[in-house]
């Protein structure tokens, strides 16, 4: 029997949990011995697990070691994160003026610990505030959405739904509309933007994978 063990991290995990530049790896598909020192020692003691459960034990007790980080650049950017997560159209220059720094700068240190520029992280939370609001089964009022979540108009909202799914904001809804029921499309967006900042030290995840792990054996 094969198991396979996979790291998710928020986005200020990157750097805390691997000591790994995340601004070097975005949009890339790597090869992790490469990338990552630690990587070859994980896997050798990986390849001694006998149960889903040691694997996730070895891979905790892993990250729980970090390697040094800048703690005092990644408390700011995981303030700027949570304001942004919680208003995604609140001005980046206001957000660097409540945490003492210029714009400039929080915008070179946040790139340097997420890997996106605070404006690219808040125009895709936007994005997500608006795909958790809509009722797809429903009537929805793009120009009003529009304004509401700060673009310039519908065109600009269509514009931007484009660049970030790939489609326009009809052929998603028919899609939705066709996969899902009203009560699965209320869920189907992903992860609720609040539950970006949580950090990955918690254990609560590998609790749940635990579960799923003993479902699987028994």
């Amino acid at each position: 029997m094969t198991f396979c063990v996979g790291i998710v991290t928020t986005p200020l995990g990157c750097r805390p949990a691997l000591g790994l530049a995340p601004v070097t790896l975005r949009g890339r598909v790597v090869d992790l011995l490469q990338v990552w020192p630690r990587a070859a020692g994980l896997r050798r003691e990986l390849m001694t697990c006998r149960t889903p459960v040691a694997a996730l034990d070895v891979v905790e007790a892993t990250l729980r070691t970090p390697g040094p980080f800048d703690r005092h650049a990644f408390a700011r950017c995981e303030a700027a994160v949570r304001q942004l997560s919680a208003e995604p159209t609140r001005p980046i220059a206001d957000i660097a003026a409540g945490l003492g720094v210029s714009h400039g700068h929080l915008d070179r240190q946040f790139t340097d610990q997420v890997g996106l520029s605070p404006r690219t992280l808040a125009r895709i939370l936007r994005m997500r505030r608006l795909l958790e609001e809509i009722d797809v089964h429903g009537s929805v009022g793009w120009a009003d959405e529009a304004a509401e979540l700060g673009w310039s108009d519908q065109a600009h909202l269509i514009r931007d739904f484009k660049r970030h799914t790939g489609v326009t904001p009809s052929e998603y809804l028919a899609a939705q509309r066709s996969s899902y029921d009203r009560t699965e499309a209320a869920t189907s967006a992903g992860i609720r933007a609040r539950d970006e900042v949580k950090f990955v030290r918690s254990i609560g995840p590998r609790r749940a994978q635990r579960g799923r792990s003993d479902d699987l054996k028994g």
